[in-house]
């Protein structure tokens, strides 16, 4: 009888720990190519909510290679609903905003875009990701901003 109730005991433990998928969090790392003549690149930090959505919050670096002096640094926060979901494969929308700077002044932009991941095994994910964003402020020539990421995303638990 002793050994059936740590049996049950143990099991019902292991079971408060099991989250499938809520809690997860994971840090992510992405570059990319903006539509024309810039690139950028991102480092996440993310967070699985019910039913798959996830959350994000992230910081950007964009560099016109055309023209040398625009570059913006930008943080920002995005929320992430499943569209679609089977068992290795996730698509989400991705709805957003950051804030900046460019060299010289403040700027803020919404963005809206898709996100598909593919899991690698070991939590690890490749992402491709749709970004579109246009550009409130500054002194930036080009407002919209039409791109496609690419990265990996590294589970932290």
């Amino acid at each position: 009888m002793k050994k059936a109730t740590l049996l049950i005991a143990f099991i019902f433990m292991v079971a408060i720990n099991v989250k499938a998928q809520n809690g997860t969090r994971y840090f992510s790392l992405r570059g990319g190519w903006v539509a024309e003549s810039a690139y950028i690149g991102t480092l996440s930090y993310d967070w699985n909510t019910r039913y798959f959505n996830q959350n994000e919050v992230f910081v950007e670096y964009y560099q016109d290679y055309k023209t040398p002096n625009i570059k913006t640094f930008m943080g920002g926060f995005a929320v992430k609903p499943v569209l679609f979901r089977s068992k290795n494969t996730a698509i989400r929308y991705r709805f957003g905003a950051s804030i900046g700077t460019t060299t010289t002044s403040f700027i803020a932009a919404p963005q809206i875009g898709f996100e598909f991941s593919q899991s690698l095994g070991s939590g690890f994910d490749f992402l491709i990701m749709n970004r579109n964003q246009y550009v409130l402020f500054g002194d930036t020539p080009k407002r919209w901003r039409v791109g496609v990421e690419i990265g990996i995303r590294i589970p932290v638990n």
